[in-house]
């Protein structure tokens, strides 16, 4: 039987040099100071919010003929905070709504950090994840109890419900919600709140007892600048790969809050511009009618007007997503994290587990170009049969012609690619839309069967990784690993096979092999492959 003194307490936890700025925030709201509570070695203030007039009820319009005269529905809003500071830190409870507030004022990892700690791994209830690449970029999985917790590579932790370790119940309830923040329900007094703060604290300083994937927030002002800079080259420029966080599902503490209906006003200064839906084209389009300088961009501001929820304001950041490749870095929520080592871990070990084909002696290196690779004539020596810009293997319904690989041999196909990580991920996108299409059963006549579907890819660079997974793209390799999924739901075995292209007059030329003339070596228009011996 639950206790009587048990109640749900939303805990975020502020760092020190954001709690002022919260505290502005919440009086600008219309919130007020009811007083200061004391509790040991930490110090609180009670902020209360009375009645505050809401949005308009949406659905109301619909009724209008059957109000009396007037009557203006409104949804009315009451609303708590408790912030509670002492020398070891500083956290805000939230009651009500006003966990909308807290959030670009809180430490984002605090929750997912404490399920580490104090979160059973083997009772996990419910859980939400992101992914970057694939089909299905965010996910909310539920679970009977006693349900290991379980992510996969490729997969970011955003929240997690799960029991709270037997030993620890008796301090933290026995159930918890872990994501920016951690919603417990102890079994305490509200004078002892703040013994139940010290408890985390003290939890915080312990050795997590498992790793779970995660980005972690990048708080450097100098590495904050140089991504701002990054991302308003992408901005301004014509094409790129920002996109709106919108049409998802959102979390707030511990809350997920589904998109709305509703609309939105992009606006700086005194120009504005309303729209039903946010997209990248529209931002930019915005950007160029006003003339709005480098400078100024990130000043924008995107109002969000809900039919059903609290109409609320967010700086531009706080609505793109965006990910930058070298540096591991993506922009979340309007911060910049940094891809944890357990996200780097699980990824790159599903990545080595993807079978690998040996690659022959013979083209472990070559100096031609894609297409002359696949026709050259060692390839049909070697038993490939050709297959390159034959739309005839895959035909839809659909106008749009389908390459379904370029080379076959055997119950294996092969999509072949040359380039840079970045080009190579193309022929995953590609392999992915196949793969889609064979799920979807979208061919009007039957396609040859296969058993394993084989990316080979020509890996243009200074040194040919020993294994994909050793590249530093970690873009690729979520797509390689969004692909490898793919092909394993269609009962298909992925394959990796990689060969390293190199550039004749560019790429040590110089020690080609004897009796091979330059000439030949550079030329695309051959047929045949000029590889480099290995040692």
């Amino acid at each position: 039987m639950a206790g009587a003194n048990q109640v749900k307490l939303n805990i975020f936890r502020i760092p020190e040099d954001e709690v002022n700025l919260l505290e502005a925030k919440l009086l600008s709201v219309g919130m007020a100071i009811l007083g200061e509570i004391d509790q040991g070695k930490w110090t609180g203030k009670l902020f209360y919010a009375e009645g505050i007039p809401g949005t308009p009820v949406a659905w109301a319009k619909y009724f209008l003929p059957y109000f009396e005269e007037g009557t203006d529905p409104k949804n009315t809003n009451h609303f708590a905070a408790l912030i509670f500071t002492c020398e070891t830190g500083s956290y805000a409870l939230s009651f009500g709504k006003s966990h909308f507030y807290f959030r670009p004022f809180c430490d984002h990892d605090f929750g997912i950090e404490l399920a580490k700690r104090i979160a059973d791994e083997d009772d996990a209830r419910e859980t939400s994840s992101k992914r970057f690449t694939g089909r299905q970029r965010k996910a909310i999985k539920s679970f009977s109890s006693g349900t290991h917790l379980n992510f996969e590579s490729g997969e970011s932790v955003d929240y997690i419900s799960a029991a709270v370790l037997p030993e620890k119940t008796n301090v933290f309830g026995r159930t918890a919600k872990f994501g920016a923040s951690v919603m417990l329900i102890p079994d305490i007094k509200f004078h002892e709140i703040g013994a139940l703060l010290s408890e985390i604290d003290a939890q915080r300083g312990l050795e997590p007892n498992f790793a779970l994937p995660r980005t972690v927030l990048l708080s450097d002002p100098a590495e904050v600048e140089k991504y701002d800079a990054l991302l308003l080259d992408e901005l301004m420029s014509s094409a790129g790969t920002t996109e709106f966080t919108q049409n998802s599902y959102d979390l707030y503490g511990v809350d997920f809050v589904f998109g709305s209906v509703g609309h939105y006003v992009l606006k700086i200064g005194r120009q504005s511009k309303d729209l039903t839906q946010l997209t990248m084209l529209e931002l930019k389009d915005f950007i160029r009618v006003n003339s709005i300088p480098r400078a100024s961009i990130l000043s924008i501001k995107v109002v969000h007007h809900q039919e059903d929820g609290p109409t609320y304001q967010n700086d531009l950041k706080q609505d793109l997503d965006f990910i930058l490749d070298d540096d591991r870095v993506i922009l979340s929520a309007g911060r910049w994290m940094r891809f944890n080592q357990d996200y780097l871990d699980f990824l790159d070990d599903y990545v080595r587990s993807i079978e690998v084909e040996v690659t022959e002696s013979q083209f472990t290196t070559t100096y031609l170009t894609e297409p002359n690779f696949n026709k050259s004539e060692e390839l049909a020596e070697a038993g490939y049969e050709l297959a390159d810009k034959d739309f005839s293997i895959f035909k839809t319904k659909s106008a749009t012609a389908i390459e379904a690989w370029d080379l076959k041999r055997g119950g294996t196909v092969y999509a072949v690619k040359f380039g840079t990580s970045q080009k190579l991920g193309y022929v995953c996108d590609q392999a992915m839309g196949v793969l889609e299409l064979l799920r979807n059963r979208a061919a009007i006549k039957e396609v040859p069967g296969f058993e394993k579907y084989c990316l080979w890819l020509g890996y243009r660079g200074k040194l040919l990784p020993g294994n994909i997974a050793d590249t530093g793209s970690i873009i690729l390799k979520q797509k390689i690993e969004g692909w490898a999924r793919q092909a394993e739901s269609l009962g298909i075995t992925p394959v990796i096979k990689l060969s390293h292209r190199l550039r004749a007059g560019i790429d040590d030329v110089e020690d080609a092999p004897a009796g091979i003339p330059l000439a030949t070596a550079r030329a695309d228009n051959t047929s045949k492959v000029r590889f480099r011996p290995t040692s």
